[in-house]
């Protein structure tokens, strides 16, 4: 049941995705960039059937307003703004990531340089404000206006949570404090902008929205646990890209807490290869992530995920117990599934 809902909503954002693109006879590289990068078309720009996207940021935002009033499709603009954010964003990270693949394909700087997959992002994150005046079914001026404020205030979290995320990487002592803030900006603030923007649009008061935007950070925050998790251990045969977390050092979860674990060979080795002034070597990688495991914190970072999520659902609960005119069934479902597997 709620696998077909989540192609329903899926369907949904991308026809009113495809409404928003043009299609001028001039611009085809331009706006076949971002089809490639949304996963519609392949580099010949022929329709394309590898798979996309989850879409878990819009569907959040379908299955609040759902459960507020019953109509999903009242915050369908939002939804479709918040997943263009995303997709803006990832673009941008995957030039300063480096990551050469996304979804098993060449990830769009790749396939077409630094600078124009740049512009391709820009105009993601335009299209993106677009989407809340301009999609159907369409949104009160007023309420549109409110929408925008909430979503760039997100969009400025997300730039915020980005910076941090670079500048830890020169950084070898990085608290757990400082860390969580980071990601509670760089993936947790997207999330609850969607779950606030699902209440809002379908008619909450601001408490219900106050709650929704909590449900939406908790998301958040056990999805950016787990993507951790994902790119120190996960094979690219199931992720889609190469876990190269290690081998960049990056300051992901497992590594923050790995170099913050009390004196002992494992760590101390540890925070001598983290910090070395480059990639680590094929054997390196493998001795650090061999490490981090010796070290616990892969237990430790699976924990914190999971608590994460059930405090998602326990506000999933605390909405249900609101005077509603839906239904929080799709919601919780969705809550409990929306984790990659650690």
């Amino acid at each position: 049941m709620i696998e077909s809902r989540l192609a329903e909503f899926s369907a949904a954002v991308d026809r009113a995705t495809e409404a928003l693109i043009p299609s001028l006879p001039d611009m085809q590289g331009l706006y076949g960039m971002l089809r490639y990068h949304l996963g519609w078309v392949d580099r010949s720009l022929a329709p394309n059937l590898v798979p996309a996207g989850k879409k878990l940021r819009p569907t959040l935002c379908l299955l609040v307003a759902e459960a507020v009033c019953g109509d999903w499709r009242r915050a369908l603009p939002a939804a479709t703004a918040v997943e263009l954010i995303h997709n803006f964003s990832l673009v941008h990270d995957d030039i300063q990531d480096r990551s050469p693949l996304r979804h098993f394909r060449e990830t769009l700087w790749v396939w077409q340089g630094e600078a124009q997959a740049i512009n391709a992002g820009d105009a993601l994150l335009v299209i993106a404000e677009q989407a809340l005046t301009d999609t159907e079914p369409r949104l009160p001026a007023e309420v549109a206006l409110t929408a925008l404020r909430t979503l760039n205030r997100a969009c400025l979290g997300l730039c915020e949570g980005q910076y941090l995320d670079m500048r830890f990487e020169h950084e070898l002592s990085i608290t757990l404090e400082e860390y969580m803030a980071m990601i509670g900006r760089k993936t947790a603030r997207l999330f609850q902008c969607a779950a606030e923007l699902g209440a809002y649009c379908a008619g909450a008061d601001p408490a219900l929205q106050a709650r929704a935007a909590a449900l939406g950070e908790a998301l958040g925050m056990a999805f950016q646990v787990a993507d951790d998790l994902l790119g120190t251990w996960a094979p690219e045969s199931e992720s889609g890209k190469p876990p190269l977390d290690v081998q960049t050092r990056k300051k992901n979860l497992p590594a923050v807490l790995g170099l913050h674990a009390p004196p002992s060979p494992a760590s101390d080795r540890l925070r001598t290869l983290y910090s070395l002034d480059r990639d680590l070597s094929a054997d390196e990688t493998a001795e650090a992530t061999r490490l981090l495991e010796e070290l616990g914190v892969r237990d430790e970072a699976v924990a914190r995920a999971r608590a994460y999520q059930v405090e998602a659902l326990q506000l999933v609960e605390a909405i249900g117990a609101s005077d509603l005119h839906g239904d929080v069934t799709g919601l919780r479902t969705f809550i409990k599934m929306a984790l990659p597997t650690i």
